[in-house]
């Protein structure tokens, strides 16, 4: 008697489970490294690593790993990144020091990258194309409220000093998502799957990636002139030019290049690459900005972000099903999401001030950011898929998470530079105490230069501000060229598209 496959809402519930919990480890860290810093005896620069080591991971691996997953099947590889990842969780949990927490940071990050792009892959295979936009959305959804939880949850428990718990939380969490996972998603078996694995294609292009993106994290710290950043990024060049060329002459290639000759999957990417250095990539500055220049608690800072994240989990699956029934004007609505993302981050250019406050100064950023993101990450994420077959859809999701987590790591080392440029260009006449206050969003004590350090700041942090929205104009730029279509449409005059229509009935047999 042959079994019936789960109902494909339970398997989306599965999927969105896993992922929520992904997405609350993600950013609940963020809120203790101040207390870990302080119970390790480390200085901060150390403990940043626990953030740095798994963002690393999970940059790296997806693309590499979702090919893995069409291959082998998305659930066997889902299955064995989520044990990775709860069995680090509890290592973390229970770490002596802070180079055993480093360590276990980075298994753990491993295992989210193997999970990363399982969860959008099993998604699209579980649902019939009419409605690939609703269950992206409902994914997306699942992921903001990650953010709102992860922050809020993060604050509640490190004012405890229970910091271990915000790795332990993820066991319980990880059992159910296992017994989620097992029960609910389908094991799938491709044609493909007597394919062997170009094993020396996914070393080079991990290596590859993992120098780059090592260089281009530690580039925020030293500066893009660094020999250890230049050569980190330059081996991680040559590497990725010899996974190239491997790939052409292998019979099985990782991944097919013919791909990249896709215009909308390769601008797709690309777009949202320069959307996430914005968007995401600015993140831990304004973090940076409410906790130490404005003085809000771990708790506070987290909870000024939940205007937005609550219009994320509010509004994403209705861009999901927007973007699924725009279909030909898709590229309209995300141009438009990117527009509001640059719109958000000029208005703080603009309006910012040291007599501004949170209402007037910070919110409505936020909100225009709260509406643009699940527009822009719907339609990008469903234009992509879309781009690709359902057999290399793991290798979609694994390109388009790549893109987000390195353009992420992109975003936070240039928008340092912009930042410490113009700090210690404006305050070089200024005490070092100043200068290294300033640095960390900090005003000096009393009797210092403070009202010459909170100019210098605003006035920085408005710069960080203007380079997101030029980031963000890259990304309209580079979707205004996704198809021809569009671009002809845009640029051409009515007498144009009319003659183009008249010639295109004639060359049918129209009259």
């Amino acid at each position: 008697m042959r079994k019936h496959p789960p109902s494909k809402w339970l398997t989306l519930a599965a999927t969105c489970f896993g992922l929520l919990m992904l997405y609350i480890d993600l950013f609940i860290v963020n809120v203790a490294l101040p207390t870990i810093g302080q119970d390790f005896r480390t200085p901060l620069s150390t403990v940043s690593w626990t953030i740095s080591g798994y963002a690393l991971m999970i940059g790296v691996l997806p693309m590499g790993i979702g090919r893995l997953g069409d291959l082998w099947g998305q659930r066997s590889v889902y299955l064995a990144g989520l044990v990775i990842f709860s069995a680090a969780s509890f290592a973390c949990g229970l770490a002596p020091d802070i180079t055993v927490l480093i360590v276990f940071r980075v298994v753990q990050g491993i295992g989210a990258a193997i999970m990363t792009p399982g969860t959008l892959a099993i998604i699209v295979r579980a649902f019939p194309q009419s409605q690939h936009g609703l269950a992206i959305g409902i994914n997306g959804g699942i992921s903001g409220l990650g953010l709102i939880a992860g922050p809020v949850l993060g604050g509640l428990l490190v004012q405890g000093e229970s910091w271990r718990w915000i790795f332990l939380v993820n066991i319980p969490l990880g059992i159910i998502a296992l017994i989620m996972t097992i029960l609910f998603i389908p094991s799938s078996h491709e044609e493909t799957a007597s394919v062997p694995v170009d094993w020396l294609g996914l070393a080079l292009l991990s290596v590859g990636l993992l120098c780059l993106l090592f260089g281009v994290t530690r580039a925020g710290e030293e500066g893009w002139t660094n020999g250890v950043v230049v050569g980190s990024c330059l081996s991680g060049v040559v590497l990725l030019a010899l996974f190239v060329i491997t790939e052409r002459r292998v019979r099985w290639p990782l991944i097919d290049l013919a791909l990249f000759r896709n215009r909308q999957f390769v601008m797709g990417c690309l777009g949202f690459f320069f959307f996430s250095a914005a968007l995401y990539g600015s993140q831990p500055y304004w973090s940076l900005f409410l906790q130490n220049t404005w003085r809000f608690s771990p708790l506070q800072g987290g909870l000024a972000f939940v205007p937005a994240t609550g219009l994320i989990v509010l509004l994403t699956p209705v861009t999901g099903i927007l973007a699924q029934w725009a279909k030909a004007r898709r590229d309209v609505f995300l141009l438009g999401g990117l527009l509001l993302s640059g719109i958000s981050f000029l208005f703080v250019t603009l309006t910012l001030s040291p007599q501004s406050t949170y209402s007037n100064g910070l919110l409505p950023a936020f909100l225009m950011r709260g509406l643009a993101i699940p527009v822009v990450t719907s339609c990008t994420t469903l234009a992509v898929v879309n781009a690709v077959s359902l057999k290399q859809s793991g290798l979609a999701s694994g390109t388009i998470a790549m893109a987000r987590n390195i353009g992420t790591a992109f975003g936070v080392a240039v928008l340092n530079q912009v930042y410490l440029f113009h700090v210690n260009s404006t305050l070089s006449l200024s005490s070092a105490a100043s200068r290294a206050a300033a640095d960390q969003f900090l005003l000096p004590a009393q009797g210092e230069n403070v009202l010459g350090v909170e100019t210098s700041i605003f006035q920085a942090f408005g710069l960080i501000a203007l380079t997101c929205a030029l980031l963000c104009g890259g990304a309209i730029i580079l979707v205004f060229f996704m198809h021809p279509r569009m671009r002809n449409k845009v640029l051409a005059t009515p007498a144009q598209e009319n003659f183009s229509e008249t010639l295109s009935n004639v060359s049918h047999g129209k009259k």
